[in-house]
């Protein structure tokens, strides 16, 4: 009889302990399609991507809607999604596994690798061109249909906007020169850098610019009260790609939070250092952006706009090693997708929230 007991015990305390797991990620699971339908709703968006990864597990992954207004076809967790300057968040993981073999630091002049650039610009170290530090002055880039050396002639003739390292200022063209410096030290193309390095290792196997893949999201704006789709307009040659271009899938997502999770790729060390601000005043990191919550770092990158007709957000917040990310297929929205972010964070993990729309950048490409 006593025997029974104890097994009796041992099972009943088995079943509520799994069942607690069980019960959290049910709760999760309904306050994120909650936040998410009702956004769907209010905003016409066609179609979204979300995931939840905490620990190293999934807690929450799941697609909304449509690819298209023009096919109808249901979005999943293999639909590719334009992410516009989230790109710049994955080009800094690639610009930090260099660091981490030793092809060049941080505080390096960039002078020391490229050559070429105009002469204000031989001093600015690599950190400050990937934390917006940098003071150069804004470039269109590829919209301009000019060549990137083109486009440096122009920006010789242009005055600093600030002395490198006084503040912060988001500007594209940091990570256009930043996807230069790729190709300098490696001798291989971004594109294919990224590739083979970065989303391979990763197992990002729908991941870069237009992939081979017929589960394809258009972007959308609206015009007239009507949906009209936007195709996006980067090639895999233009410079503009490290800064706004990529494209990914929220299951390739998933494998990159995994990834980082585990330092696979990166190192502990090399990560941290990807996410530690350019200083006690400036928020950015290589990268990146950053704000506290309290007591808690949440580390964030946005990006899309109407070039692209597609938005995302990107939280992650290390000290619980806890990632969020959200796509959409519509820009210009009153809801940003950091909107949403900051909801999941604070509804299911009480993480307070940043400033309405702060994504830590202006939205567009």
């Amino acid at each position: 009889m006593l025997v029974y007991r104890i097994i009796l015990f041992s099972l009943t305390a088995l079943t509520l302990t799994s069942a607690g797991p069980a019960k959290a990620q049910n709760d999760i699971s309904q306050k994120v399609n909650r936040i998410i339908n009702r956004a769907m709703t209010d905003e016409s968006i066609p179609g979204m991507a979300v995931a939840v990864v905490q620990d190293g597990k999934v807690v929450f992954e799941k697609a909304y809607g449509i690819r298209s207004v023009n096919a109808a076809a249901k979005a999943d967790e293999q639909t590719v999604f334009s992410i516009g300057s989230v790109s710049k968040a994955f080009t800094a993981v690639g610009l930090m596994l260099l660091v981490q073999e030793n092809k060049f630091a941080l505080d390096d002049p960039i002078k020391k690798y490229m050559k070429g650039l105009p002469a204000d610009w031989q001093n600015i170290t690599i950190r400050q061109f990937m934390t917006h530090t940098s003071g150069i002055p804004q470039l269109k880039g590829e919209k301009d249909n000019a060549s990137f050396e083109q486009t440096l002639s122009r920006a010789g003739k242009m005055k600093m906007v600030f002395r490198p390292g006084a503040r912060q200022q988001y500007n594209n063209f940091n990570f256009a020169v930043m996807g230069k410096l790729i190709e300098a030290v490696t001798g291989m193309g971004y594109l294919s850098f990224m590739q083979k390095r970065v989303f391979k290792p990763a197992g990002m196997v729908n991941s870069g610019i237009k992939p081979p893949s017929n589960d394809v999201s258009t972007g959308h704006l609206e015009k007239n009260g009507k949906l009209v789709s936007v195709e996006t307009h980067f090639n895999a040659d233009d410079y503009g790609l490290p800064s706004g271009g990529l494209q990914t899938t929220l299951t390739d997502f998933v494998q990159l939070n995994q990834t980082l999770y585990k330092a696979q790729l990166l190192r502990k060390k090399t990560i941290d250092a990807m996410w530690t601000p350019y200083s006690s005043t400036l928020s950015n990191t290589p990268g990146w952006h950053s704000r506290m919550a309290r007591d808690v770092l949440v580390i964030h990158k946005g990006g899309g706009g109407t070039g692209i007709g597609s938005v995302c957000d990107y939280k992650i917040v290390p000290s619980r090693d806890l990632y969020v990310v959200i796509m959409m297929n519509k820009a210009r929205n009153k809801v940003s997708p950091s909107d949403l972010t900051d909801d999941i964070l604070q509804q299911c993990f009480n993480i307070p929230k940043g400033p309405k729309g702060d994504d830590g950048e202006g939205n567009e490409q």
